[in-house]
């Protein structure tokens, strides 16, 4: 604010005096660069002050609030919009790496139908609960019974199915039932939904010589037949949106350079923008600025070889256990090896932060108990012990300050890892976390819908 004051005691100092539009107008074209300030800009500045536009003249305090409004709702608009492409960027590199794992994965995934029946709204009279039948393929399946004025069921079924299946929607009414009759039928090819997306639409039920619209039921449908060509489409989806949202961004900036031009030689710009920041690897020149951050390749080959210390301190673990108690020891081994089971390269710093918190409490835990019980077997043998059991107990003192070595080793690696993380910044919480705490405002897309 005081950037824009400081330029605009060069017009006047008494701000809450009006001027007149041209006048102002005038002013800032002088102290644009170009010697031209942008005519729709300001036309749309002044729109926002009242009755200026029907007086032609303004304060300047008026102005200054106005420019001030107009760049924190455009610094606004690029923060949210620069949020949203780093959740989309990971997302995708989630798609990715499931596209490999299933490329390597020797299993493949059936086609499946997934059908989630909604509600239904009734167009004839009777007075009879309701059901939906739903026949696919050489299934019958049946939802609960409904009341008649509360027509909602909100199930869901999967069927396995090829690309021949046609759905059959039967509305079964109690009270024509006893007629032999039904509320409705309709048909629908499983083509339709070859796209893979989830189909959210309402059908049509009508009578048997497919007249008359008895009722309309509200459905959910995704076919999944080539969960690699799922996710691809995925991909293509999201980097369709990071495109718009770059192109989104740079508008802003051309914006916000605009409205800053006046008074660029009193104050740089706050965020330090420029077009080139927002690509569609937000991260590279994050990379090159500082040797501290690596590739993800090199982040990964870390982590193939924090597993392999992983092992070792099992070993080191397992022979302590000869001797000690280790519980919380086998449950930070437990957590480390479950990541790398479902892990085969790092996908989210959550839980290297997990397992660096456990190993710097089984750390504390090792120092206390190293405190407390290698006092009397370090020094002179002492006549109270037995020769045997003193030389057993100085083994295990031994051991513990190499298992306390290996501890140490190992989380000052998972550290080392954390610190050279190139993005840290949008890869720190997974999707668990997201969905537990709803840490993100991003929308999540559940990869695993219809095909686990």
């Amino acid at each position: 604010m005081n950037q824009f004051q400081d330029v605009f005691n060069e017009f006047s100092q008494l701000h809450n005096q009006k001027y007149n539009l041209g006048e102002i107008l005038s002013f800032l074209d002088s102290k644009c660069a170009n010697g031209y300030f942008d005519r729709d800009v300001y036309q749309q500045l002044i729109d926002q002050i009242p009755q200026a536009q029907s007086q032609q003249q303004c304060t300047i305090n008026q102005l200054i609030n106005v420019f001030k409004k107009a760049q924190d709702v455009l610094n606004d608009k690029i923060s949210k919009s620069q949020q949203i492409i780093d959740q989309k960027n990971i997302e995708i590199r989630a798609y990715n790496d499931k596209i490999r794992q299933s490329q390597t994965s020797s299993v493949n995934s059936s086609s499946k139908l997934n059908v989630e029946i909604l509600d239904a709204e009734i167009l004839y009279q009777g007075n009879g609960q309701l059901q939906v039948s739903l026949e696919c393929m050489s299934s019958v399946i049946y939802t609960q019974l409904a009341k008649r004025q509360k027509s909602v069921w909100n199930e869901t079924f999967d069927f396995n199915v090829n690309e021949q299946a046609v759905l059959k929607f039967i509305l079964l009414d109690t009270e024509l039932q006893q007629k032999r009759g039904n509320g409705g039928v309709a048909y629908i090819d499983i083509n339709t939904f070859g796209d893979q997306m989830l189909h959210d639409f309402t059908v049509n039920l009508t009578d048997e010589s497919n007249a008359i619209v008895r009722a309309k039921l509200h459905l959910k449908i995704q076919w999944i037949y080539s969960k690699n060509k799922y996710l691809q489409d995925l991909i293509n989806e999201n980097m369709i949106q990071i495109n718009q949202l770059e192109q989104e961004i740079n508008d802003h900036i051309v914006d916000l350079d605009i409205i800053n031009s006046p008074f660029k030689q009193a104050f740089k710009f706050q965020n330090n923008l420029t077009i080139s920041t927002y690509q569609t690897q937000p991260n590279q020149q994050q990379q090159q600025a500082s040797p501290l951050l690596i590739s993800e390749n090199q982040i990964d080959r870390l982590v193939q070889i924090s597993l392999l210390l992983i092992i070792l301190y099992l070993v080191f673990g397992l022979l302590n256990s000869m001797y000690r108690t280790l519980y919380f020891d086998f449950l930070v081994l437990f957590y480390c090896f479950l990541f790398y089971q479902k892990n085969y390269k790092l996908q989210s710093l959550l839980h290297i932060k997990i397992i660096m918190v456990m190993l710097g409490v089984a750390l504390l835990m090792d120092i206390i108990w190293l405190a407390i019980y290698s006092t009397p077997y370090l020094g002179e043998f002492n006549a109270n012990f037995d020769h045997f059991e003193y030389g057993l107990q100085k083994y295990q003192i031994i051991l513990s300050w190499l298992l306390l070595f290996v501890k140490i080793v190992v989380l000052m690696f998972y550290v080392h890892i954390y610190a050279t993380y190139p993005d840290k910044s949008t890869q720190v919480y997974d999707q668990q976390w997201n969905a537990i705490f709803g840490w993100r405002d991003g929308k999540q897309i559940n990869v695993y819908r219809n095909y686990n």
